[in-house]
């Protein structure tokens, strides 16, 4: 399975770099701004921000491959790409970028001579922008390789796996990813939150996880998504699919938890959940 993932990922980029068109030569490079994507705000994301411009091809912990399209004359929504790319740009004619605020980035007619198409080039990280699709007749369709860096992975790996060990009751090494001085914050209104915030493994064991065990006949955590974030940030949501000892009521909570991350271990944790459900359930 590994390797035909990889064969995938080789594939795509492949096909954009070597079979696709043509290297751009220097008198035709594009230099965008770029800066620290931590900074941009995730809900910029180019498919989130702008996804009738952006359709993903296919997405794994190690690319994101978007096709991506503007009409003649078509705006697009202002966006960013967090993670550097590969791009094939297989038509276009003249076009302007704006950056967040209305100011020029690039504009075709500012060049020596025009484009020339098909295009591939190598981006860095491109900060907010958006383009103008000049042309009354021509679209721009390009495909889009965005390259996520290894620490995404990682997060990502390690947040999944905290999850399954505590699907497996494996507690010893829930506790065994997360960082000795953890800052953790239950919901506020959540009847675990009078502790927040739990300081270091050994609290969050004694204040939350063994009272969660001990109060309820079964704790499920179900329909978990992982999303990745910036500032080492993985954002999951998830149900929670319980039911209370003492009132023997059941809930079914709609939930987030924001992790943070650091050297590999969890720093931060706060959590996000319909506390009213709960509360009702066990009788608060």
């Amino acid at each position: 399975m590994k390797t035909l993932k990889n064969q995938t990922i080789f594939l795509a980029v492949f096909l954009v770099i070597a079979t696709f068109g043509q290297e751009y030569e220097e008198s035709q490079k594009i230099d965008y701004k770029t800066g620290n994507p931590a900074n941009w705000p995730a809900e910029l994301d180019a498919v989130i921000a702008a996804p009738n411009n952006h359709k993903i091809l296919l997405e794994n912990d190690q690319v994101r491959v978007l096709e991506v399209y503007l009409a003649p004359e078509e705006k697009e929504p202002l966006h960013h790409h967090k993670w550097p790319s590969v791009l094939y740009i297989q038509e276009a004619a003249d076009f302007i970028d704006y950056d967040s605020n209305d100011k020029v980035i690039f504009n075709t007619h500012k060049l020596p001579e025009p484009l020339s198409f098909p295009l591939t080039m190598a981006k860095e990280p491109e900060a907010p922008h958006s383009v103008v699709n000049l042309s009354k007749t021509k679209p721009i369709r390009l495909i889009r390789v965005e390259m996520k860096p290894e620490s995404t992975n990682q997060n990502i790996g390690i947040i999944d796996g905290l999850y399954k060990s505590f699907g497996e009751g494996d507690i010893p090494s829930v506790l065994e990813a997360i960082d000795e001085e953890i800052i953790w914050n239950e919901a506020e209104g959540n009847a675990y939150a009078d502790g927040n915030p739990y300081i270091g493994p050994e609290a969050v064991l004694k204040g939350v996880f063994e009272r969660v065990g001990a109060e309820h006949e079964y704790f499920k955590l179900e329909d978990i998504e992982l999303h990745e974030m910036s500032n080492n940030q993985v954002l999951a949501t998830l149900r929670y699919n319980a039911k209370v000892k003492e009132t023997g009521k059941t809930y079914n909570a709609q939930v987030a938890h924001l992790w943070t991350l650091k050297d590999g271990k969890v720093s931060a944790f706060q959590q996000y959940v319909d506390t009213k459900k709960i509360n009702d359930a066990m009788g608060n």
